[in-house]
């Protein structure tokens, strides 16, 4: 039997009675939990899957709306499982949207992982009454696995998150961490492109009080004389916090320093436009707010068993 037909022979037995032999992971109607974590800076819709882990949709500002799912202790096999959205068990014999394969690390924390459009696909299914279904066979055996997404109590949750991805900040920290504006040479004029990514520094600073320092460094490259490039090096880091500050950064948090040609560009032996720049860099508390979601719960005794 061809993996394909192999595939299709067990969405068929999963709505008989004494389904095709294997394992299903999913929340029941009077389990099944959709649980909303938001902020300006990620938002995560996180179901637990009784047995198994946690399906998660999440959206970091200033990235792409990403699903995985995280288990416990991964029980498939690496390779290419099956996924599908099927209709909930009162509509059974109506049709299954085969969204094909997708990719199973098999030693990884997040065996599976989908694109954003896909992921989107996902949220729309669930929100209108359907199931997404992923199969593949099982590390041990040739069993099939299945992990279920349920859609009951979802509605609720999922108007909530998509609320939460319209407010999402446009960039996130690791985005605006360390920033470099470049300048012409022998020239401190910010250029409309060094504005606007500085506006968005600006814009996160002002949003996140856990950023306590930003570091503006300006340089030049080795041309002129040393008198000439420290003057010059100083007259870029105040006009990029010159624009800082005219965009609502606290004086308190501003930091510049100058310092002529003594820090070229690592790697970068000739003077160019590379080492015509000033460098921004934030210093913030550490916290985890918009850090990517860790696995919380599995309870091995709710795994619901077809065979």
């Amino acid at each position: 039997m061809s993996p394909r037909h192999w595939i299709v022979a067990i969405l068929v037995g999963a709505w008989l009675p004494c389904a095709a032999m294997g394992t299903t992971f999913s929340a029941g109607i009077e389990n099944s939990r959709w649980l909303l974590s938001d902020s300006i800076f990620a938002c995560t819709l996180t179901h637990p899957v009784p047995g198994y882990g946690e399906a998660v949709f999440h959206h970091r500002a200033g990235e792409s709306l990403r699903f995985f799912l995280q288990p416990v202790r991964n029980p498939m096999r690496a390779g290419q499982a099956a996924l599908v959205i099927e209709q909930p068990a009162w509509k059974a014999g109506k049709s299954v949207d085969d969204l094909g394969y997708v990719r199973v690390e098999g030693d990884h924390s997040r065996p599976v992982e989908l694109s954003s459009g896909t992921s989107e696909r996902l949220l729309a299914s669930l929100r209108d009454g359907r199931m997404p279904t992923f199969t593949r066979r099982a590390r041990q055996s040739n069993r099939p696995v299945r992990v279920r997404l349920n859609h009951i109590n979802y509605r609720s949750p999922h108007q909530s998150f998509r609320r939460c991805q319209t407010q999402l900040l446009p960039v996130n920290y690791d985005q605006v961490q360390r920033t470099v504006v470049l300048f012409d040479l022998d020239r401190s004029e910010l250029s409309a492109d060094a504005k606007e990514r500085l506006g968005e520094v600006a814009l996160y600073v002002n949003a996140d009080d856990r950023v306590k320092q930003v570091y503006v460094d300006g340089h030049t490259d080795s041309i002129g004389t040393p008198l000439r490039n420290r003057e010059l090096s100083k007259a870029r880091a105040e006009a990029v916090a010159g624009y800082l500050k005219d965009q609502g950064v606290g004086d308190d948090k501003l930091v510049t320093r100058f310092h002529g040609d003594r820090y070229p560009v690592a790697g970068v032996e000739t003077p160019g436009p590379r080492h015509r720049r000033a460098t921004v860099r934030l210093e913030r508390e550490k916290d985890e707010s918009d850090a990517e979601p860790v696995v919380t719960q599995a309870k091995r005794d709710d795994i619901v068993v077809v065979d």
